[in-house]
């Protein structure tokens, strides 16, 4: 019997010693938890140094949404003029990525319900109200001179340098695959010029820049600009001019990617456009505005694809 009541009395010490030791790894895996989620670091921006989150998990950015997610995160909010014009980056968005407003002309109340726990902005004026709600960083895209260092500098803000370079990787490969394609069709000594048609009653003229296709075409695709392209807008560090329909030719490369708004009614085009010897031979590629008025990380590498398809197209 008293055998009996000393191994009962061992198993309930032992219970009570298992439950104490639980209990405690318990604790410190919380605590361990909350410091993780509460860790911070200090990163350099245009603005001076900024203390953030160390990882992130809810981030608002009002304009540079490719760039967060080409570093995997999605965003819980971003600009409406982002998500009406990223077009082909938006099937890669899901509902958890909300509207803040227009660019411009964000809401704040919409951000503040959101309730991030970082805010990324382009613009310098915005950083002291947005501060009021989250820290804040200002992400200045002109500070990096490719694609990939824009990625590169996102992944040291977010502390995602791995998922940085994994999609570089990614955008190298996806790259050389499109040119390879692209140089089954149009010669290497051939030029080609991007014209927006849609968008001012003149047209512009787009160089090698973060929007309208410039840096797939130029940087990333490495395509040939015609001589006043190169001239006037690249080596003078000029995303785009306006240039008038009398002056279209001097732009017009053997190639030309024409970009309009199928959402605008617009009127016929004047009757020097189909003078141009890009549009007698049938080499122009036709593209919608909102799908390459971006043409952040993400929006590039899509844009590199989309245009390989379309201009095999030409050669049927």
């Amino acid at each position: 019997m008293m055998k009996k009541l000393v191994s009962i009395l061992l198993m309930v010490l032992l219970v009570v010693v298992l439950a104490a030791c639980t209990s405690d790894d318990k604790s410190k895996d919380d605590k361990a938890s909350a410091n993780k989620e509460n860790a911070t670091r200090d990163v350099d921006t245009v603005m001076g140094k900024v203390t953030v989150p160390a990882n992130p998990q809810r981030v608002v950015v009002d304009w540079n949404l490719g760039e967060v997610m080409a570093v995997g995160i999605e965003p819980i909010g971003t600009s409406k003029t982002i998500l009406d014009y990223g077009a082909l980056l938006t099937p890669f968005v899901t509902e958890k990525t909300q509207d803040i407003g227009a660019d411009g002309l964000v809401s704040i109340e919409k951000i503040l319900a959101l309730k991030p726990d970082l805010i990324i902005t382009y613009d310098t004026e915005a950083v002291e109200k947005f501060s009021k709600i989250a820290p804040t960083v200002v992400y200045d895209t002109s500070k990096y001179k490719t694609v990939q260092e824009k990625v590169i500098a996102m992944g040291e803000l977010l502390n995602r340098q791995k998922e940085a370079q994994e999609f570089n990787d990614n955008l190298e490969k996806k790259v050389a695959a499109a040119k390879a394609r692209i140089d089954q069709v149009i010669p290497k000594d051939a030029t080609i010029s991007i014209i927006d048609v849609g968008t001012t009653k003149s047209t512009i003229v787009v160089g090698e820049t973060g929007e309208r296709g410039g840096d797939p075409l130029y940087q990333l695709l490495k395509m040939n600009p015609p001589e006043n392209v190169q001239k006037d807008i690249i080596d003078k560090n000029e995303p785009r001019i306006d240039v008038s329909w009398e002056k279209i030719a001097d732009y017009a490369g053997d190639y030309i990617i024409k970009i309009s708004n199928p959402a605008i009614k617009q009127k016929s085009l004047p009757a020097i456009w189909n003078t141009l010897d890009a549009v007698k031979n049938d080499r122009v590629i036709e593209v919608d505005v909102r799908s390459y008025f971006m043409s952040d990380a993400y929006a590039s590498m899509l844009q590199v694809e989309d245009l390989a398809d379309k201009i095999e197209k030409l050669k049927k």
